[in-house]
């Protein structure tokens, strides 16, 4: 009696056809990685072992093919996805010249050596350069988990794959048109236009339908994944309508719905899982079973392949080691190309299996052109393995980048209705390159109720952390007790080191509120980290564009710099093209900032003539993100008008998402802890003889010459000349930077270092323009050679004086100038006490 009857091979019983396919794509990789063997190269092994020629475990039956297929055209959709399209569109023409050469190389070894030494025809010929002018992107999986897929090398030689494929196949229907004898010119006619009418819909009808579907369902769910899998096949069917093969097809639809896929999202982590955990090692099984080991001993077959594998080594790796001179590639860049441009999969088989059909390639050729597979997926792999490790350690070894400090993202969440829109724009507002975890923060009040509270609290997180572990993001709860909510935030960003906060806003002003509601207010005014504030009125998977809004001299504030790259990283995981207004004059200096910043992003810079929101109505459409860069009180660049600027454009723009942007002062922390090290006299440079008390409410140029007496006792016509400069500096605008202060600054060749005076004036001066009469007047005199970057960062420290209503009204009842001086340096430590041990970006201790 068989109590284990062995069953019959092939194996027939589905169930133990995907218990073996399983057992392969778990035993694979963790066998052949132990090696340091790509598990890649260890999928298509152990699938020959189990084929019809060594085992007989499994033969590539109807559902091998499907699944085959299944995984071929899903490789090449991801291929088309992870693209980074900013990247790209700066190295296109190179992307479409490498493209060339790395199909010319290979065509030209074929026409030159298969005549002579095969005997072939010059369409069998030409056709053997199509198969090995093609390339299939295997290991760019493998280039990913490397992180090495942003490199603009591999960025270069992802594109170049359309190119090389799509010269494939054009080579194929030319060689099937002579061979058929129809060749003529009507024939061509309607080739071009059939292939670029198919191009145009699935580039433009593809998004605009994808656009269309993420209006209606918010939530990038299941229907989203079967949404976009139902759209690669419909381009991949379609375009095997128009001539083309359909791994083109899918390569295709891959680019033209990247932008609306941010990169780091719970939709993209499913797509990667499905495709990197069970289709692309389906696919590789697959190739694996078509090894027929027998002819491994037949010297014809051997000879073919040989000679086909060498024109591939030789060819490709001549047109990627050809780009260190011609495209600048490093020789770890040329290394890791050649890896993923040798491999041959796709157009190789399918170009194989026509010429079969149609007579110019023998059994033979096609069982070579198999062997070819084999060797050269084995191949590329490794080379990826081995250069682009290399590679990734090269690129973190990069110089360090302040505006790339640490990010620790803090989300308060307290409406359930929007936890989950907040979450998502935390995630997209997250480098992909960082470690650090995102905060999700409830604030449970105290009390009788405290138990109750905290178990609310900790319901509202539930879902944000299902989100955002759903993509594959770290996340760290917090609940904080406290019974003022802004109090339990900014003491959760202080203790948590934040560099981020990002809070939801419903577009309306609350009473008794300043800009955005009394809680946001309150954040900004006691955190010194950058706050995005969202209004969000649409959801971000449909959006097209980000329009950003520079206010004047809002590039100058220290921040800035880090605001840009959150920004960039924004359009970069959206795929959204920037556009940022900015006044005239500093538009330049704008567009600077924004092309050092990293990562790659399209923007484009409007100069505007007159500062007003009224720009944006020429600009603003459907589909677009508005993003105003702001900057907290007690700044060079704010202005009262600045803290409308939120209300009106929420109300101007209702149905667009709104994102104000309050620029980070962290990086100001250390320069003040420098300032007033010691007694601050010589960073600061502010004696007790530059304070000037109970001045007259006099016009600008009078109040200046009496406050800058002090500092030329001897020479009153300097200092008149000074105040003089200091007036024309600002005569367009108000050197206001909180109600009641104004700050003039200026570059003189009168000083020889930087020069502080403060100025009180009980009764308020009218200065032209500002918002109320200046109590306070802070000035500083640069010298003519300071350097730009030590003058931007003077100012800031500068302006750090004075920052609250009470400062100012300390200062007036100030009895003597040293007193003045020491309230202002002791305000700065106090400030510092509290702030300095919680920077942004500091190591979080453990407890």
């Amino acid at each position: 009696m068989d109590f284990l009857p062995v069953p019959e091979l092939p194996v027939a019983d589905p169930v133990l056809i995907v218990a073996i396919t399983m057992g392969i794509l778990l035993v694979g990789p963790l066998l052949f990685e132990r090696f340091r063997v790509p598990g890649l190269v260890g999928l298509i092994a152990l699938g020959a072992v189990a084929g019809p020629s060594v085992t007989g475990l499994l033969e590539r039956d109807a559902t091998f093919v499907l699944l085959g297929t299944f995984g071929l055209l899903y490789l090449m959709f991801m291929a088309g996805i992870s693209l980074d399209l900013a990247e790209f569109a700066r190295q296109r023409t190179t992307a479409l010249a490498f493209g060339a050469l790395s199909f010319a190389v290979p065509m030209a070894l074929a026409l030159a050596l298969a005549p002579g030494l095969l005997g072939y025809a010059l369409p069998a010929a030409a056709l053997l350069g199509s198969i090995v002018g093609s390339h299939t992107l295997l290991a760019l999986p493998l280039a990913g988990r490397l992180g090495v897929t942003g490199n603009r090398a591999v960025v270069i030689a992802t594109g170049a794959t359309l190119v090389t494929d799509l010269l494939s196949l054009v080579v194929l229907a030319v060689v099937q048109g002579v061979a058929s004898g129809e060749a003529d010119a009507e024939f061509w006619l309607w080739f071009v236009v059939k292939d670029a009418v198919w191009a145009l819909a699935v580039l433009w009808l593809m998004p605009k339908a994808a656009r269309a579907f993420f209006r209606r369902v918010r939530r990038e769910d299941d229907a989203a994944f079967a949404f976009l899998l139902a759209m690669v096949f419909f381009a991949a069917w379609t375009a095997s309508l128009a001539g083309l093969a359909p791994i083109i097809g899918a390569f295709l639809a891959g680019i033209s719905l990247n932008r609306l896929i941010p990169k780091q999202s719970p939709l993209m982590t499913r797509l990667e899982f499905v495709g990197n955990a069970f289709l692309v090692p389906f696919f590789l099984v697959s190739v694996g079973l078509l090894v027929d080991v027998a002819v491994l001993g037949s010297g014809e077959v051997w000879g073919l392949a040989l000679l086909f594998t060498a024109i591939v080594v030789v060819g490709k790796g001549t047109a990627a080691f050809a780009g260190i001179p011609l495209f600048g590639f490093s020789r770890d860049e040329a290394g890791t190309v050649a890896g993923l441009t040798f491999p041959q999969a796709a157009a190789t088989l399918a170009v194989t299996l026509i010429g079969f059909d149609i007579g110019l390639f023998s059994q033979t050729a096609v069982n070579a052109v198999v062997l070819v597979i084999v060797l050269t997926c084995l191949a590329g792999p490794s080379l990826v393995q081995a250069f682009g490790r290399r590679l990734a350690l090269a690129e973190a070894g990069e110089p360090y980048q302040p505006a790339s400090a640490p990010e620790r993202i803090l989300v308060p969440l307290s409406n359930p209705e929007t936890a989950e829109d907040l979450m998502e724009l935390a995630l997209l507002l997250r480098s992909p390159e960082s470690e650090e975890p995102v905060f999700p923060l409830a604030v449970a009040r105290g009390g009788p109720d405290e138990a109750a509270n905290v178990a609310g609290a900790e319901r509202l997180m539930e879902r944000a952390v299902l989100h955002a572990t759903a993509a594959s993001v770290p996340v760290t709860p917090t609940v904080r007790i406290d019974d003022h909510p802004v109090r339990g935030i900014v003491r959760a960003a202080r203790e948590l080191r934040a560099s981020e906060i990002v809070a939801g806003w419903n577009g309306q002003l609350t009473p008794g509120a300043l800009v955005f509601g009394q809680i946001i207010d309150g954040i900004l005014a006691e955190s010194r980290a950058m706050a995005i504030v969202a209004r969000l009125a649409a959801p971000l998977a449909a959006a097209k564009r980000m329009v950003v809004m520079v206010p004047p001299q809002v590039y100058r504030e220290v921040g800035f710099a880090r605001a840009v790259r959150v920004l960039k990283v924004l359009a970069a995981q959206k795929g959204l093209r920037v556009l940022v207004l900015t006044p005239e004059a500093e538009a330049d200096d704008v567009e600077g900032r924004f092309t050092a910043a990293r990562p790659e992003a399209t923007v484009a810079v409007t100069p505007v003539p007159e500062w007003s929101v009224r720009a944006l109505d020429e600009v603003a459409q459907r589909g677009d993100v508005l993003v105003l860069v702001g900057v907290r009180r007690g700044t060079v660049a704010w202005r009262p008008a600045l803290q409308r600027l939120p209300r009106v454009l929420a109300r101007r723009f209702p149905d667009l998402d709104l994102l104000s942007v309050t620029l980070s002062e962290a990086d100001v922390v250390p320069m003040l802890a420098e300032a007033v090290d010691g007694d601050g006299v010589e960073d600061l440079s502010l004696p007790a003889e530059h304070v000037a008390l109970d001045l007259a409410p006099d016009g600008p140029h009078a109040l200046l010459r009496r406050i800058l007496a002090g500092g030329f006792p001897d020479d009153p016509r300097t200092a008149a000349r000074l105040a003089d400069a200091l007036v024309a500096d600002e005569a367009d605008d108000a050197p206001e930077i909180m109600p009641g202060v104004v700050f003039y600054h200026a570059h003189l060749a009168e000083v020889e270092a930087p020069q502080t005076f403060v100025g009180v004036c009980p009764r308020g001066a009218r200065i032209p323009h500002a918002s109320q009469p200046a109590r306070v007047v802070v000035v500083l005199l640069a010298p003519a050679a300071m350097a730009p970057e030590a003058y931007l960062r003077q100012l800031a420290v500068t302006a750090q004086l004075v920052r609250a209503d009470a400062t100012v009204e300390a200062l007036v009842t100030a009895e003597t100038p040293q007193a003045a001086r020491d309230l202002l340096l002791g305000t700065l430590r106090d400030d510092l006490d509290l702030t300095e041990a919680t920077e942004p970006g500091a190591p979080i201790e453990a407890e």
